[in-house]
């Protein structure tokens, strides 16, 4: 349900000498003066523009849940054909709601949202799309207003030899625009994931930077979602985080400075789904960008390792299996599986193909060539044999990486094996030895 109100507003009152009636479209006389003696002809009569209507609408839902931003749609409309020039669209927040977005940006935050949209035609509409946040339960009552200029230019005729009694030229006071001034141009870039998987947390890093010529004193910085299916995980710098909406303090930032920021976000199942970021400097609005993220089905990948046979004897083959299944809903990608052989052991032979590195103290590295993918209920397996070279407790260790391990840790994996001799003689130590694990 939508509650729609419109606000009509007439145009302000008249400049020049003359005023016109809406039925007969032509001068009265004015106190003191004369008008021009009609010829019969109406072509002669000066003409006056008419002037124009604005009406302003305001669509909102009529209910909406506590802690849900409310979307206000503001239709700016001139149902005139006569310009209406410096249109102005004022909103003061209600005291239990706070600003969020909207588009366009306001030209100004303080002491109310104003947005400033120049001149607009007859019969154009400008629109306006607000979104606030309720910060408590009670009822949200927002109030718009539109203003707007309108005049008249009246140019009075000179009389002279030959020129004779004529009627003077009316027009439209025209537009006129504004200068610049100097004041800080703000610069969003945000750094994040533009694909992620639902379970994984999304780490995305804002930094505003000043661009213009003034100091950006009082710096803010917004981040907000409509979304229910995002969750806000942490966020750096002591922000403020208030269901969907998540505040920075920035200070003060100098012109060619800048500040960084983090925030952390979850999504609850996949889908797209985006948040804007906005900053402000003492009130005034100054720049406001979109960051979306495709979030796809859930990431679950678990690896199993695990000797063959324990104890082995020395001079006898050990393997070493390793299989790699996806028990989520997305396709792994890029594996890579790597090993470290202790001393006591010896590679002999591996399933896949991999490279060596040349034997150190803590053993032997090898590393098998990255897997592009492994669908869903779907399992990589690998083996590798070893040579037991001399009696011992040894630990050989397994890692496995893929795209999807977005905090940059492998997945380990670890197996103790007992290398013993087969000699009657040194039973008892193998008794010992298998105490020891």
């Amino acid at each position: 349900m939508f509650l729609t109100v419109t606000l009509p507003f007439a145009s302000g009152p008249d400049f020049g000498m003359s005023r016109m009636t809406a039925s007969e479209g032509v001068p009265l006389q004015a106190k003191n003066l004369s008008a021009p003696a009609s010829t019969g002809d109406d072509d002669c009569l000066p003409k006056y523009p008419p002037p124009p209507t604005v009406k302003i609408k305001v669509r909102v839902p009529a209910n909406a849940e506590p802690g849900q931003g409310i979307e206000y749609r503001i239709c700016v409309e001139n149902c005139s054909t006569a310009e209406a020039h410096h249109v102005t669209v004022k909103n003061m927040l209600p005291t239990n709601a706070k600003f969020v977005k909207s588009d366009p940006p306001p030209s100004k935050m303080e002491p109310e949202l104003t947005w400033n949209l120049g001149t607009v035609g007859g019969g154009a509409t400008r629109e306006i799309i607000l979104v606030l946040q309720p910060t408590n339960t009670d009822d949200v009552k927002n109030c718009v207003r539109v203003q707007f200029e309108h005049g008249q230019c009246v140019t009075t005729r000179m009389s002279g030899a030959g020129k004779g009694d004529r009627p003077p030229i009316i027009s439209v006071v025209p537009d006129v625009p504004k200068k610049d001034v100097n004041v800080p141009v703000f610069k969003i870039d945000v750094n994040g994931p533009k694909d992620q998987f639902s379970n994984l947390p999304a780490k995305y890093t804002i930094t505003v930077a000043n661009l213009g010529t003034a100091r950006a004193v009082n710096a803010e910085a917004r981040l907000f979602f409509a979304t229910d299916k995002l969750t806000v995980v942490n966020a750096s710098d002591k922000a403020d985080k208030q269901g969907k909406l998540v505040e920075w303090k920035l200070g003060d930032i100098e012109p060619g400075a800048s500040r960084t920021i983090d925030v952390t976000l979850r999504a609850t199942e996949k889908g797209d789904y985006c948040f804007n970021v906005a900053a402000t400097a003492d009130g005034q609005f100054a720049k406001q960008v979109e960051v979306c993220t495709k979030f796809v089905g859930v990431s679950a990948m678990t690896m199993e390792m695990f000797d063959h046979n324990d104890p082995v004897f020395v001079g006898d083959k050990a393997r070493y299996p390793i299989v790699i299944r996806n028990q989520g809903g997305e396709p792994l990608t890029n594996i890579v599986v790597r090993a470290l052989i202790p001393p006591p052991l010896k590679l002999e032979r591996a399933n896949a193909k991999f490279t060596a590195k040349d034997p150190e103290a803590a053993g032997q590295w090898i590393e098998f060539l990255p897997l592009p993918k492994i669908d869903v209920n779907a399992e990589a397996r690998y083996e590798i044999q070893v040579e037991a070279l001399k009696i011992g407790v040894t630990r050989f260790h397994v890692e496995v990486r893929a795209d999807q391990l977005t905090s940059q840790l492998p997945v380990i994996e670890q197996e103790l094996t007992t290398v013993v001799d087969d000699r009657e003689a040194i039973r008892p130590k193998v008794k010992e030895l298998s105490r020891q694990r």
